[in-house]
């Protein structure tokens, strides 16, 4: 692999259509659960009903996808599906007034939308194995992109959408799928496509059970993170009654910290390895999830988001490559497996909250998700004997 300070032309071309990917996804998604109240005039829980199509969507365009991906079909074209669908998502979002039309036409391209970004995970990972770039270093600047993008995204949104209403908001979106459109020409090659596989015997594969369980191990990692930043305002703010800036200044300690670890991650998996990386990730969220359920001051939430900031970004910078070890000849298939990881967890996570919080507090649900990062350090050493592809980085 190779140990260049710099990361190829190509490399850096494939992270910057990440970020736009992430940017453009990044200024809608999180927009919607507002628009569909405020801009439509709709009750809160008809939110509900748009999450409830777009997510399972989402999980099977993704596994569609992936399956393509890993039977050969071109990446070009598969990418330009994505792209072409955020760009009608934000042009039927400036002329939707009613919610109907936001189920029908604009839940279903969403879903295809938030393909994209899986697909230009697996092309970096395609790339990197072709070009002898580290796979452990390439994944993690592209998942450090995607948390870079979501740094901006929603702030831009939010703060547009605010001063110039939901319209331009939607307009601004578009006018950044076109520079995403333009990014999907000049970086995709029209050829790339995986390598030919033997297909004959594709049926009778056994169950990749090392598969299903990184996959289950990510599940808890977004789940936890999920419980915590649906509550996060709630808590601090209704709860603990702290300043109404208290939910925002968490956030930015958390980014910030994780955007660093990412990149320390692949060197820390070199010496420690994966799995030991992310044990110790798990086992920090059980800690930092119980030290938010006392805090009192706004110094002490800002304290604890450091250690918030080092477990997500420790699990964010080597958890892809870990679900790609086990399946290191089906990269789509792996690929889907892990961003199928993070729209579910979003969903329980986001929806359990409530519940979770209507039957006894908020600060319970602190508790649910240290309980969740406890259970996935369980999976995590319950499946130590499990082991990738001798072809992939030791875990």
């Amino acid at each position: 692999m190779s140990r260049s300070r710099f990361l190829p032309r190509q490399a850096m071309l494939i992270i910057a259509l990440q970020v736009t990917n992430s940017m453009c996804v990044s200024s809608l998604v999180p927009m919607m659960g507002y628009f569909i109240v405020d801009g439509l005039g709709a009750d809160p829980w008809q939110i509900g009903l748009y999450t409830g199509l777009v997510a399972p969507l989402t999980l099977l365009t993704n596994r569609w996808a992936g399956e393509r991906l890993d039977r050969g079909v071109l990446v070009r074209p598969q990418l330009f599906i994505a792209v072409i669908a955020f760009l009608a998502v934000a042009g039927l979002l400036t002329q939707t007034t009613e919610l109907w039309l936001l189920l029908a036409l604009v839940a279903p391209l969403m879903s295809l939308s938030n393909m994209g970004s899986g697909i230009i995970f697996t092309y970096g990972r395609l790339y990197a194995d072709r070009a002898g770039v580290d796979i452990g270093r390439m994944n993690s600047w592209l998942r450090m992109s995607v948390s870079l993008a979501w740094m901006i995204g929603p702030a831009a949104a939010f703060s547009i959408a605010a001063q110039f209403g939901f319209q331009a908001a939607f307009i601004s979106a578009f006018g950044l799928g076109l520079v995403y459109l333009v990014l999907w020409h000049v970086v995709m090659p029209k050829g790339f496509r995986a390598p030919p596989k033997d297909t004959s015997s594709a049926d009778k594969d056994p169950i990749n059970w090392g598969l299903i369980m990184a996959g289950v191990i990510c599940l808890t990692f977004v789940i936890t993170n999920s419980l915590f930043v649906s509550v996060m305002p709630l808590y601090f703010i209704d709860q603990v009654g702290l300043p109404g800036f208290t939910p925002g200044l968490s956030l930015s300690v958390k980014c910030l910290l994780e955007v660093i670890i990412i990149l320390a991650s692949v060197r820390l998996a070199e010496r420690f390895g994966v799995r030991s990386i992310l044990l110790f990730s798990a086992g920090l969220a059980v800690i930092d999830m119980l030290l938010f359920a006392q805090v009192s001051e706004v110094w002490q939430v800002a304290a604890v988001a450091v250690l918030e900031g080092v477990h997500y970004g420790l699990f964010a910078g080597v958890a892809i490559t870990f679900v790609q070890s086990f399946a290191p000849d089906r990269p789509g298939r792996a690929t889907a497996v892990y961003m199928n990881s993070l729209f579910l967890g979003g969903m329980i996570g986001s929806v359990s909250m409530g519940f979770i919080a209507s039957a006894v507090d908020y600060r319970a649900v602190l508790f649910v998700a240290s309980a969740v990062s406890l259970a996935g350090m369980v999976v995590l050493l319950a499946t130590a004997r499990l082991r990738p592809s001798p072809e992939t980085e030791p875990v």
